[in-house]
């Protein structure tokens, strides 16, 4: 993704996804003790970064439309913040499954052979999630600009090996810059790049929240390039997927998902209602609709949570590379495609039909 107007957008955006964070970790209404089993009972767990928010409206969609009824399931999401291990919840059986960013994934795979990834969350790329940012004054226009600078980091894996693809992608490396963790975004790192001590920051929608806040301005110089890295699925146990509970969940949030890209109305009336306050700026609250809209679309069009190894294998190579991991995990054994054919299994014209109907019920 090259600079653009859009790309600010992203980032004055990314306030409404500061909202979704903070709801997350006060964990509004969708709070519970842990699974109760799945196998017959249906019911599941799952633990979610941000429930009832845009960022995860197909979720919510597939709730409010009736598709987890529908699977004669009863699904209780429970909220989580970035300083909760979702995978060791997971792990743990706290919960039965957890949507989990790529790097978190595979670092967690790497010490256990219990989890298994079924689902891939975000197939349409990774462009509108992560950002290489810069003081928009500072006129720096290009990541080879950057050349000898000091960069921030939110975190010392996934942006580390995220900064590493993305100089990969201009015929850099990370011997050509300096880097720096600084943590999540907040007022310290806009601080930060406004002082100059560090050049740029690299992060992701939630970590450039604060940063309008602090009234600074800044500008995505990420390149184009990175569609080949994961941003991250629903990891769950071995376990767990012998039963039917995990696969019924994820085949509800395909419908949900499907939904969201064929009747974007309904993505928009179901988030208005249970997430108002992020509706405050509705042309920002749309922008970020669409956008998250685009990382969902299927590889193929069609295939939903598809999983495409080499992504997984290249994101994993990255995390190795920048010491973010010491050993591998083995993503035959972690990466488990063998139910995608049954998560797709379901009427897509009746899922439509659901959504007229509920359309026709709530405008």
């Amino acid at each position: 993704m090259s600079t653009s107007r859009a790309n600010r957008g992203i980032l004055v955006a990314a306030g409404l996804t500061l909202s979704m964070t903070v709801l997350a970790a006060c964990g509004g209404d969708e709070s519970g003790s842990g699974p109760s089993g799945g196998g017959d009972s249906g019911t599941i767990t799952v633990a979610s970064p941000a429930p009832n928010s845009l960022f995860t409206y197909n979720e919510v969609i597939a709730r409010e439309l009736g598709f987890y009824a529908e699977e004669d399931l009863e699904v209780e999401l429970v909220a989580i913040s970035d300083a909760v291990p979702a995978a060791a919840l997971v792990e743990n059986g706290k919960v039965d499954a957890a949507l989990i960013a790529s790097s978190d994934a595979l670092a967690a795979a790497a010490k256990s052979d219990d989890l298994r990834l079924p689902y891939d969350e975000r197939t349409g790329g990774s462009d509108f999630i992560y950002g290489i940012v810069v003081p928009e004054e500072s006129g720096i226009e290009d990541l080879k600009e950057l050349e000898g600078e000091n960069i921030g980091l939110a975190s010392p894996d996934q942006d580390l090996a995220l900064l590493a693809s993305a100089l990969e992608q201009v015929g850099m490396s990370l011997d050509d810059v300096k880097t720096t963790v600084v943590g999540p975004g907040g007022p310290s790192v806009a601080q930060s790049l406004e002082s100059g001590r560090i050049a740029a920051y690299t992060g992701t929608l939630q970590d450039f929240a604060a940063f309008g806040d602090a009234g600074l301005e800044t500008e995505n110089i990420i390149p184009e390039g990175l569609e080949g890295l994961p941003v991250g699925g629903y990891v769950t146990t071995a376990e767990a997927l012998e039963g039917q509970d995990v696969v019924k969940f994820l085949r509800a949030l395909a419908k949900g998902t499907y939904v969201a890209l064929e009747r974007p109305k309904v993505a928009e009336l179901v988030t208005r209602e249970v997430a108002a306050e992020q509706w405050r700026e509705p042309e920002l609250a749309t922008f970020l609709l669409e956008g998250l809209a685009s990382t969902l679309a299927p590889f193929d069009g069609t295939t939903f949570g598809e999983i495409k190894e080499e992504r997984w294998q290249n994101a994993q190579d990255l995390l190795v590379q920048v010491g973010a991991m010491s050993a591998q995990a083995d993503l035959q054994q972690f990466l488990t495609s063998d139910l995608i054919e049954e998560i797709n299994d379901w009427d897509r014209e009746e899922a439509l039909a659901t959504a007229d109907a509920w359309l026709a019920d709530n405008q």
